[in-house]
């Protein structure tokens, strides 16, 4: 079984989708009952292995990432059948996340700009749009003019 009472080390889940996770389990009373079949995370980091070139050859430095943007909650709930392992960090590990996790409470995460700038009312609907020209098929002088613009652009080599 899990232990969902230990609060205090920071825990690092694999999830079957491959992903490695690290948090704390939140306070017994915030947690849900032994029987049930999710468990409630605190302030999950998604750990993120990015290889870098150095000149002793190529490491990974390991990022830790909000796992569940662009929200304020601090509690998340899973399947525990999604999860494979759980271990416990190690002490160092523990003492950077809780650095990490103080640091972004303070912090508010920006909305990317697309999404953030207000949108005309044309880029609204463009998506949801039943326009003809979308749906219409090309015709064969379209298909010439794109042929001929991909051969040309073939000639163009990047080296």
């Amino acid at each position: 079984m899990i232990n969902r009472i230990d609060t205090k080390s920071v825990k690092i889940l694999r999830l079957v989708s491959g992903e490695e996770i690290c948090c704390k389990f939140p306070l017994a009373k915030n947690q849900l009952p032994e029987n049930s079949k999710l468990l409630r995370l605190q302030e999950p980091m998604l750990i993120k292995y990015v290889p870098r070139i150095t000149e002793h050859g190529i490491s990974d430095y390991i990022a830790l990432v909000k796992w569940v943007g662009f929200t304020d909650e601090k509690v998340v709930t899973i399947p525990i059948d999604k999860i494979i392992t759980i271990c416990n960090a190690t002490p160092q590990f523990t003492e950077r996340y809780d650095q990490l996790t103080a640091a972004i409470k303070n912090v508010k995460q920006p909305l990317p700009g697309y999404i953030e700038r207000n949108m005309t009312q044309e880029e609204l609907s463009f998506a949801v749009s039943n326009d003809e020209d979308y749906d219409r098929e090309v015709n064969e002088d379209e298909m010439r003019e794109i042929t001929k613009f991909i051969k040309n652009n073939n000639k163009k080599k990047l080296h």
